[in-house]
């Protein structure tokens, strides 16, 4: 008996095992892919389909509000075109000036009471906080910390009104 190549054989069989294990392995991962792959495609048809149903619901929209519009500007021609013929009596105009002018004065009244109110307020405020700074009591962000939140904050900001202006943009363009 030859040893030797029996126990060359077995090297090749458990050779051949690893191979047949690995390449089993990797058919595996191919399957997944696919499938992966195909559940990917069906969610962009999905997705697709999910478009196209809203693109033709704003079309509606879009049509259905310029029918309005056009409606709303003959309405608007039709009131230009009334015209409204009175005359007035000097006894009645006159006690409208008054009215008016009595308005003038409450109004001027009420306004000087709310400016003096919030002037009131606007002191125990500067007060109250002038105590709170005596005491080191609230919070405080330094020139520091303000700079470093509107660095941070302001890019969010333009890239949110930015992506809005560019939908919006692109759905009045189709």
């Amino acid at each position: 008996m030859d040893f030797g190549s029996f126990e060359n054989s077995i090297d090749k069989n458990i050779e051949t095992d690893k191979a047949s294990d690995k390449f089993d392995q990797q058919l595996q991962a191919y399957k997944d892919a696919g499938n992966s792959l195909t559940l990917a495609k069906s969610g962009v048809e999905m997705a697709t389909a999910s478009m196209h149903e809203a693109k033709d619901k704003l079309s509606e929209a879009s049509d259905k509000a310029n029918t309005v519009t056009k409606a709303i500007e003959a309405y608007i021609g039709k009131v230009k075109d009334i015209t409204v013929k009175a005359k007035v009596d000097d006894a009645d105009m006159e006690q409208a000036i008054n009215n008016r002018k009595k308005l003038i004065e409450n109004e001027s009244k009420l306004l000087e009471d709310h400016r003096k109110a919030n002037k009131d307020i606007l002191t125990r405020h500067f007060y109250d906080m002038s105590n709170m700074m005596s005491r080191n009591e609230g919070v405080w962000l330094s020139n520091g910390w303000v700079k470093t939140l509107l660095w941070i904050f302001l890019p969010c900001f333009l890239y949110t009104v930015i992506s809005i202006v560019y939908f919006v943009a692109s759905y009045i363009d189709k």
